[in-house]
């Protein structure tokens, strides 16, 4: 039997989908763009947390104490260079958060509404949903946006669609930016990505349309006191993309697969915070700089969607 509750982080609404029988459970917050706040899942009896959330009010609404914890990223992930960007004829210049960059897009602490919500004996589903309005000269493309959010047996799947409500066409690229913790400092974890290249990035993190000659992670690789903040493109780009952190102390494995495919996640960002707590693992629709350099860019006409998935389950 599954259910969805509703609690509260220092005053704010918090969702929580809820498995009764095995008591795992997904945790977002409505109001700081759908935030993936929490994570609970069940493997051999045993429940693990395995999402870094915020605990408090004061982390999830200033952004650079928290890292972007669980952030929704649209309409762009990572960074645009000096927040500067040209799209059919003209240019654009988007507020400095991360200087000298432009960073993680516009909806990370954009309030969402409840659209739906369905509980079945096998799953919970909860859908938000917000409009971006064109006010911001940054970006002044219109859309809808909706998140829904799957709870079943040991597993989560987390799909976001963007709707084109402008007159003109707009840029786009989308993400989450989740961190996943075993519990275990991440030195003693290992990581293996799917099949990618690793992009070169210039000294402000901006790739240089390069890739680096060196293969990494493309088998469990214990991470020890390596520091990432790399973005790597996968190289099959139909199907899902499996990412898997292997921590043989506690003897499970949390996956992180992503849909990819024509305007799917063909992209991951891993970043290790210097607590080395947790992991980030960012699926990504786009690289960096997305809006200047094209890689992995959506153009989005007028009235269209575009639909985007990832999901986690541990083993």
């Amino acid at each position: 039997m599954y259910s969805i509750r509703t609690e509260h982080i220092s005053g704010t609404q918090k969702l929580k989908l809820v498995n009764e029988q095995s008591g795992e459970y997904l945790s977002v917050v409505p109001e700081f763009g759908g935030n993936l706040n929490e994570l609970v899942l069940q493997k051999n009896g045993k429940l693990h947390s395995v999402i870094d959330g915020d605990t408090a009010l004061e982390t999830l609404s200033v952004k650079n104490s928290n890292h972007y914890q669980g952030a929704k990223l649209s309409p762009f992930p990572n960074r645009i260079n000096k927040g500067k960007y040209q799209f059919n004829g003209l240019e654009y210049q988007l507020a400095i958060n991360s200087p000298p960059h432009a960073m993680h897009g516009l909806c990370w602490n954009m309030p969402f509404t409840i659209k739906s919500e369905h509980i079945t004996s096998d799953q919970a589903k909860l859908t938000l949903e917000a409009d971006y309005r064109s006010t911001y000269p940054g970006f002044p493309f219109p859309y809808h946006i909706e998140i829904e959010y799957t709870l079943e047996s040991n597993r989560i799947t987390c799909t976001t669609r963007v709707t084109n409500t402008g007159k003109h066409s707009m840029p786009l690229g989308d993400g989450w930016h989740p961190y996943f913790t075993t519990g275990t400092k991440i030195n003693n974890i290992k990581l293996q990505l799917p099949k990618s290249k690793q992009l070169e990035l210039s000294e402000t993190l901006i790739p240089t349309g390069n890739y680096v000659a060196e293969d990494m992670f493309t088998i469990p690789t214990l991470l020890n006191d390596i520091k990432l903040d790399y973005c790597f493109e996968l190289e099959h780009k139909e199907g899902l993309a499996e990412t898997r952190l292997i921590d043989e102390q506690q003897n499970m494995c949390i996956v992180i697969w992503q849909q990819t495919g024509k305007h799917g996640y063909n992209f991951i960002q891993a970043y290790t915070p210097p607590h080395r707590n947790s992991i980030a693992i960012e699926p990504m629709s786009c690289a960096p700089d997305a809006f200047d350099n094209k890689n992995g860019l959506i153009i989005l006409p007028p009235e269209e969607s575009v639909e985007f998935c990832f999901g986690v389950r541990i083993e």
